[in-house]
């Protein structure tokens, strides 16, 4: 029988893959995201449900304007608003009453909700981006 193994960082890439994200991991990858909202319940409850989303997100250029793939539209939909109060343009209670709403339209559809973030394209449209 025949194995295959993977390289050290692939491993364990895969392996974080399968482990719940955490609240520290969130603050690890996005920096913008502010260290005070680290206790909130309802970040950790955001955290828990969006994690493989949130470990997929990245942040748009400007030049994407409004576009771009799946994962600046996760950044978009899933991160943005606790950038914006990381840089005080944004009330606490407001960032987290939009995080809670955003959890409220998870729990309506869990299954689907990821393809909710990211808008139809049409066949052929380019994509978006920086040419």
């Amino acid at each position: 029988m025949v194995q295959i193994r993977l390289s050290r960082d692939l491993e364990q890439s895969a392996r974080s893959a399968r482990a719940p994200m955490t609240v520290v991991e969130l603050l690890a990858l996005f920096p913008e995201v502010p260290r005070d909202l680290r206790d909130e319940p309802v970040l950790t409850e955001y955290v828990k449900a969006f994690g493989p989303l949130l470990r997929m997100a990245q942040k748009p250029s400007p030049c994407m304007g409004s576009g771009g793939d799946a994962e600046h539209q996760f950044y978009t939909r899933l991160v943005n608003d606790l950038a914006i109060y990381g840089i005080g343009l944004a009330r606490r209670e407001r960032t987290l009453a939009r995080l809670q709403a955003t959890l409220d339209q998870y729990r309506q559809q869990p299954a689907t909700f990821g393809c909710t973030l990211v808008p139809r394209r049409a066949p052929g449209a380019p994509r978006a981006g920086c040419g």
